[in-house]
């Protein structure tokens, strides 16, 4: 017996631990595959070809995209947005439910079987020669009656149905402090979702850039191999004719195929950046889309407002502080509500109902009967002891106001942190812009010079290699601060919260 017993012990325990390594990996040295990835695997390679193939129905393949059509794309096809849509959808729904409390509630119940209830039927029984004896002598006539037990009273509840109605009618604030507290979120929902589709817009736009500056890149990459080629043939003709090293020459093949090697550089950072831009609108880099190769953006650079004002108008308007200060209303109103619970509750309470009964006494005795019943009242309801849930939940309801005031004072910090560098980073590009264009050009002619001068013997290839590299650097100068510029007009915009309103107004250049 002792041994049967062991022996299952042992085979459960067998069974145990089967069941433990279908669940995770036998050891930690090798991977594994868990016994149900192969139905996950199948479930996302069915979808897989329909990854691959979103959005294409929205792109014209014959039409040129520039910045703003690229973003409308983005707020159809990107996934935040509508995750952010449906958040707020969710939000409006809750408000609803805490606006519930103030109607009515309504129940109905039926019930129908057999359920029976009995107590005891007293038999009475009366002495006459001791009632007679107690009425001539004025005493109790109860001591001439005396109770046995009869047969029992029973009750057969065969149907019954109720309507009830509960209504709360006064609690001292408390639904109006959660109605409030429920608006505040549906507010930090929509404002939310408005700041996901300016997160969108910054993105696509910031990718745009990315995207055309990587294409100037090749374009200058391209133009700074033919320079080399050219350096290379004018290298070789005086190497022919005696005036020039072999050094010289092979230093001239080494700079060519640097120039080569930066180009397939530059033409894999514009396939790298042509991907973001995709991922950032939501469409996936195997669909065939034409952008515009233009800096032009939906953003004007004009600006003669002091960064003061910028820096008000983000106090004033920006979604995460909108969003803040409604947590910090929400926290409020929070307090209020668990304030409001301290106090009682007024109720009006009301029923009808129908029931189907039957009544007998012993065997003799049959009533069965139906009616109907109703009735109303007010209740008082008032919690005097809860283990102090409510004096632990306003203590940490306080602690979270204190939070949010602390969080809607470090993002208003961070807006103004925002703004000024933002307003700096523009200023800057702009002016190095400028720079640039003068570079490019002073680059260009010293460039031409040296070049001409080489291939009359009086400049060096040192010289030309020196002259050939500031002028790919200049050309590329120009490029990025373009780029730079639009970049930083994007997110001065963004940091003031009016990127993709169509209601704000845009204009940011910098005073000089």
């Amino acid at each position: 017996m002792v041994a049967a017993a062991w022996f299952g012990i042992v085979g459960i325990e067998t069974a145990a631990r089967a069941a433990n390594r279908e669940q995770v990996a036998p050891a930690p040295n090798r991977p594994w595959t868990p016994p149900n990835l192969p139905a996950y695997e199948n479930a996302l390679r069915k979808g897989s070809a329909e990854a691959l193939e979103k959005g294409k129905e929205l792109v014209d393949v014959r039409k040129e995209y520039k910045l703003p059509d690229l973003i409308d794309l983005a707020e159809q096809l990107n996934p935040a947005t509508r995750a952010a849509w449906q958040n707020a959808k969710q939000a409006l729904a809750l408000v609803g439910v805490s606006k519930a409390a103030y109607y009515p509630f309504i129940s109905l119940a039926a019930a129908a079987g057999y359920t029976r209830l009995f107590a005891p039927f007293p038999e009475a029984k009366v002495n006459v020669e001791a009632l007679k004896r107690a009425i001539a002598t004025s005493g109790s006539p109860a001591s001439a009656v005396t109770f046995t037990a009869g047969p029992p009273f029973y009750l057969d509840y065969l149907y019954q149905s109720e309507l009830a109605m509960k209504w709360l009618l006064f609690d001292f604030g408390q639904r109006d402090a959660t109605v409030s507290a429920a608006r505040e979120g549906l507010l930090i929902a929509n404002v939310a979702f408005n700041a996901t589709h300016q997160r969108v817009v910054f993105e696509v736009s910031q990718s745009f850039y990315a995207y055309n500056l990587a294409r100037e890149s090749v374009k200058v990459a391209e133009s700074a191999f033919e320079t080399a080629q050219t350096v290379r043939a004018a290298v070789r003709a005086r190497v022919d004719n005696g005036l020039a090293t072999q050094p010289e020459f092979l230093q001239a093949e080494q700079q060519l195929a640097q120039a080569q090697f930066n180009l397939e550089k530059a033409r894999g950072s514009e396939r790298d950046d042509f991907v973001d831009l995709m991922e950032s609108i939501g469409l996936s880099p195997s669909i065939k889309i034409r952008i515009v190769e233009s800096f032009a953006g939906s953003v004007a650079i004009e600006l003669e407002t002091p960064v003061t004002s910028l820096v008000m108008r983000a106090l004033s308007q920006r979604p995460d502080l909108v969003v803040s200060l409604a947590k910090v209303r929400a926290a409020e109103d929070k307090i209020k509500a668990i304030k409001a619970s301290y106090f009682p509750k007024i109720n009006a309470l009301a029923n009808v109902g129908y029931g189907e009964e039957r009544g007998s006494v012993g065997s003799a005795i049959s009533i069965d009967t139906s009616a109907l019943t109703y009735g109303a009242s007010l209740g008082f309801e008032l919690q005097v002891f809860d283990g102090f849930l409510r004096d632990r939940s306003l203590q940490a309801a306080r602690a979270e106001l204190q939070a949010a005031n602390e969080e809607l004072e470090r993002t208003r910090d961070e807006a103004v942190r925002q703004v000024w560098k933002s307003y700096t980073d523009l200023r800057t590009a702009i002016r190095s812009g400028a720079a640039a264009a003068a570079l490019l050009k002073s680059s260009q002619s010293s460039y031409d010079a040296v070049l001409a001068s080489y291939k009359l013997g009086f400049s060096t290839y040192t010289d030309v290699v020196t002259n050939e590299t500031k002028l790919t650097s200049a050309r590329n100068s120009v490029f990025e601060t373009k780029s730079t510029i639009h970049q930083a007009a994007t997110a001065l915009v963004y940091a003031m919260g009016e990127l993709g309103n169509p209601s704000k107004p845009t204009n940011p250049t910098p005073k000089k």
